[in-house]
């Protein structure tokens, strides 16, 4: 629903709904925005309504928030979530793309109202959550954004709440915004391959705030009900402008077989943001050669993410491996050096390059014997 209809049916529900109540107002309600979870992704706040009276019955509730167009944006559908009075079948008014300076939406606008002039009850001693307002950030880069009530003299209108058989409008007292809540830590790269009898996990970060380290977990693939285990802890930079590479050697794995690495990051504050999982396949001792299907094929352009291409090396040698194109045009090399025996995985990220399939071709030369050996997988790229 458009606010500005909204506006006006609220018009009409005040006129026609309050026009013959005179009851006085109770205390107010108080109103706090708190954070939920802050990521290079999306940043999601909550709006907790707590009466001051031991219960409060409601008839329409509204909450705007202001936040800074230049760094966070919203969607019409998903921005305004979890509403509270949904499972009470409340009629929705709320428009999370309200623009107040005629520039750029720069407020979010939750709003329920019972269609029927009824009543809700809440309580002091179980303050709801009214919605959850979820804000997604213009840059990856790690950054800090504040969130205020939009309510004043011109704008009260768009924040308030309506007491059954009460006439009047009330605003909230006291309020709780939100200053200067940060988005955690953006990594720029995450791998893991096997190197000699120990894994390699690898990561970078373009920038840190706020951070204080990284959690390295392994779960085994081959136990379905397999728990992640914590592997060690690295410190991370704290709050550094700058990016960083971290790396840790994973020397406990148990046995051969696939197994999967991810970060927890942690921030001073205790928030917590989990990486994807990367898979390693392990082989305590490869017997031979091998190029292991990439993954995931296909590879998506538009998601913008590398592909993991796998391959074991059975004796020390000199290992290339580089993408071709099917008339044999190279477009990458993934690897040119000397390896021990082992399993090792490189990335692929297929910028620049059109949509089709694409053939991986991995060359060994043993030191030791002179012998080669050529292997050959087909990469799929789709937009």
């Amino acid at each position: 629903m458009h606010m500005n209809t909204y506006v006006r049916l609220l018009c009409s529900f005040v006129l026609f709904g309050f026009a013959a109540t005179a009851a006085a107002q109770s205390p107010p309600a108080s109103l706090e925005l708190y954070p939920i979870f802050g990521g290079s992704n999306e940043v999601r706040i909550g709006a907790r309504m707590a009466p001051q009276m031991t219960t409060m019955s409601l008839e329409a509730v509204s909450v705007a928030v202001a936040y800074d167009p230049s760094i966070l944006g919203v969607n019409a559908n998903t921005s305004i979530a979890n509403r509270f009075f949904q499972q009470y079948g409340w009629d929705n008014g709320s428009d999370a793309t309200w623009d107040n300076d005629g520039i750029n939406p720069d407020v979010a606008v939750y709003a329920e109202y019972h269609p029927n002039f009824g009543s809700q009850s809440i309580s002091r001693g179980a303050p709801p959550t009214l919605c959850e307002f979820v804000f997604y950030p213009k840059s990856s880069a790690p950054g800090c954004a504040d969130f205020w009530v939009y309510a004043n003299n011109q704008t009260a209108a768009l924040t308030y709440y309506f007491e059954y058989q009460v006439s009047t409008q009330q605003n909230y007292d006291p309020v709780t915004n939100i200053v200067c809540m940060p988005y955690p830590v953006e990594l720029s790269s995450f791998t893991a391959a096997q190197q000699g009898r120990m894994v390699a996990v690898r990561w970078s970060t373009e920038s840190e705030t706020n951070n204080h380290g990284f959690h390295i977990e392994r779960r085994d693939l081959a136990n379905a009900a397999g728990e992640w285990a914590e592997l060690g802890f690295v410190e991370g930079a704290g709050d550094s402008p700058a990016g960083r590479q971290y790396i840790y050697f994973d020397q406990s794995v148990p046995h051969d077989g696939d197994f999967a690495y991810r970060l927890k990051q942690v921030d001073f504050d205790g928030t917590t943001n989990f990486t994807d999982a990367v898979i390693v396949h392990y082989v305590d001792a490869p017997l031979q050669f091998a190029l292991r299907q990439n993954y995931p094929n296909p590879v998506s352009l538009s998601d913008g993410a590398a592909t993991h291409v796998g391959y074991d090396v059975a004796e020390r040698s000199h290992i290339r491996v580089r993408v071709t194109n099917l008339l044999g045009q190279q477009v990458a090399v993934l690897a040119d050096r000397s390896l021990d025996a082992g399993s090792y995985t490189s990335d692929w990220m297929p910028t620049g390059v059109p949509a089709g399939t694409y053939i991986v071709t991995m060359h060994a030369q043993t030191e030791e014997s002179g012998r080669t050996e050529v292997l050959h997988q087909r990469i799929q790229v789709i937009r």
